[in-house]
């Protein structure tokens, strides 16, 4: 089976672009995506640029771009806000940052899988980002939440949180390492942003960021590897998703007069790239590890 690579952006980290210039309409945002060969645009409901949907859904009439909804719920109504939203703009796939802080691992499971049914009824396909200040900030609490969670709940990876949050440093510990494992073997889709463990989101290029440069890009391949092993036991080829997300201010870093340190659609350009080699490293292995088992 061939599976392929869907690369979305963010619609939250198209604002304030271009760097050191006026800003682009929604339309010239979503046209850059289309000419940078993006497959989808993902909205984040609670960025400050957040576009009304019924004028996001105009524009996209015209532009081959598939689209994803990205959301903070604390509740019920909250998702079916979310739901109206991404039934506007034709999303087919919601990740959800859970604003849900009960002590009982019990009802935060039970909320998760009422928010998951809901979405699976409405077309909408859950899943779950790891994030500060939600119900999986914690990578430690994450880990033992996933082993109540129905399998069919899955992970955004995205790691900057972690990195950041918990002070994760450069070379993992083997227990940091276990649950990072844990992590991959649910992982669904891969976020893209860089970050050291005092920075949740730092800029390309600068020689004292190399390593963590190449952390983020190893972890990038073996999450994909664990998405395309499990593709292969459910012989499934549904395509995977990475979504780069070079957030604007106070994400990205600003010299002393507000103007960012570096020019983050450059960066943008750049993450997509090295993910889509991570992507073909991951799916060279599994190729090499599926073979191996058939000729058995």
């Amino acid at each position: 089976m061939s599976i392929r690579l869907e690369m979305f952006q963010s619609l939250w980290a198209m604002e304030d672009l271009p760097w050191r210039g006026a800003p682009w309409t929604l339309a010239q945002q979503l046209d850059q995506l289309v000419g940078e060969n993006f497959d989808g645009v993902a909205v984040d409901l609670g960025a400050r640029g957040k576009p009304d949907a019924d004028v996001l859904a105009s524009l996209l009439r015209d532009r081959p771009l598939q689209t994803a909804v990205f959301a903070f719920l604390r509740d019920d109504s909250d998702l079916d806000a979310a739901l109206r939203y991404a039934e506007t703009i034709g999303a087919d796939r919601m990740v959800v940052c859970g604003c849900v802080f009960d002590p009982d691992d019990a009802k935060v499971v039970e909320t998760v899988h009422r928010w998951h049914r809901r979405s699976s009824a409405a077309g909408v396909a859950m899943q779950l980002e790891t994030h500060r200040n939600t119900l999986t900030d914690d990578m430690r609490r994450t880990t033992r939440l996933l082993q109540d969670l129905d399998d069919d709940v899955n992970l955004a990876i995205d790691l900057s949180h972690y990195v950041a949050g918990s002070e994760i440093p450069v070379t993992p510990t083997p227990e940091i390492e276990q649950h990072l494992e844990a992590l991959f073997a649910r992982a669904e889709s891969v976020q893209g942003r860089i970050a050291t463990r005092c920075q949740v989101q730092i800029p390309l290029g600068f020689p004292q960021h190399r390593e963590w440069e190449e952390l983020f890009t190893g972890w990038w391949t073996r999450a994909f590897t664990a998405v395309l092993e499990r593709r292969a036991r459910e012989a499934s080829d549904a395509p995977v998703m990475f979504c780069t997300e070079l957030g604007t201010t106070p994400y990205a870093i600003t010299d002393r007069d507000g103007i960012e340190l570096s020019d983050r659609w450059a960066d943008t350009l750049t993450l997509r790239d090295r993910a889509v080699a991570a992507f073909a490293e991951a799916t060279d292995h599994t190729t090499t590890i599926t073979s191996r088992g058939a000729s058995r």
